[in-house]
């Protein structure tokens, strides 16, 4: 997940948001592991404007990265910028929380996320900063806000624009976040959908992310934003997130069944058919452990 330690001096993130729909803006992150010289920034965030007011999905890792999104997004529109949605508490997702909550935007997220962001966040703060360099976080902070619980479904209008904010409990995280925008039909659906890469599974409870993915592979939507990766319009490319997933629970579910270690495991490498996938040698390497262990614990 991490990278060696390598210090750099940065500026900035060079942020540049596409408009995909009229209103809905996209900045695709770098489809890499979290390194020195993209300062985390590898998922996708977005925000939607409306008459009144801006949505805007995930903070990024960092203060400066947030700092810097919200300069575009006031060269875009002069509406107030309201809402912050947090697909999920893991950093790359997160961590730029603490400069939204500076200009007073409501932060929306799972209770759960929350409380994981709450317990977790100094502690991957500090790897972020040892394994990134410091320059990349400064400013950054875990925030101890007041939560102010949602009740999800939830529907916000942003003036003359409605998004549908749907909770999933316990797939990719405790609990992933899906934006609906009604106008686009546009959905930006977190890290339960990776698009060119190989899915993380830190948190994942798989039989619950699959039912999910098949959930989200039937409705019916214009464009999906994943959390990594190019923007899907084609349902099959959900298909590499279930074929991977499905794949590592079942070796890892196997093995542990049949008593083989986790080294037996991993001197037969990533699995041919999944070979080809961006990260997919790092990712299943540290996974297939992380789910083994898991499952181990569980018998």
């Amino acid at each position: 997940f991490f990278l060696s330690h390598f210090s750099i001096a940065i500026s900035d993130y060079n942020l540049d948001y596409k408009e995909v729909s009229p209103g809905v803006f996209v900045y695709l992150g770098k489809n890499e592991s979290l390194n020195n010289t993209n300062g985390g920034a590898i998922a996708n965030t977005g925000f939607i404007v409306g008459e009144e007011s801006v949505l805007v999905i995930d903070a990024g890792p960092s203060y400066l990265y947030a700092e810097e999104m919200i300069k575009f997004i006031r060269s875009t529109s002069d509406a107030d910028i309201k809402y912050l949605i947090v697909t999920h508490h893991h950093p790359d997702h997160s961590f730029g929380i603490s400069k939204f909550l500076d200009i007073g935007s409501k932060v929306i997220i799972s209770e759960i996320e929350f409380k994981r962001y709450l317990k977790y966040g100094n502690k991957l703060l500090n790897n972020m900063k040892y394994l990134m360099g410091e320059e990349w976080f400064k400013n950054t902070q875990i925030s101890e806000f007041a939560y102010k619980e949602s009740l999800f479904p939830l529907t916000i209008d942003l003036g003359k624009r409605k998004i549908n904010i749907r909770l999933y409990e316990n797939g990719h995280s405790g609990g992933d976040l899906i934006i609906d925008d009604i106008n686009s039909n546009i959905i930006f659906v977190g890290d339960l959908v990776f698009n060119d890469r190989a899915p993380t599974i830190p948190h994942a409870n798989i039989s619950n992310w699959s039912e999910y993915l098949e959930e989200i592979s039937n409705s019916k939507w214009s464009k999906l934003i994943p959390g990594h990766g190019p923007i899907i319009k084609n349902k099959k490319d959900i298909d590499l997130t279930k074929k991977w997933i499905k794949h590592i629970h079942s070796v890892a579910m196997e093995s542990v069944n049949n008593g083989i270690s986790p080294a037996e495991v991993l001197e037969y490498g990533v699995p041919k058919h999944l070979s080809n996938i961006k990260l997919a040698e790092e990712t299943w390497y540290r996974d297939v452990q992380v789910l083994m262990k898991r499952y181990e614990n569980d018998n």
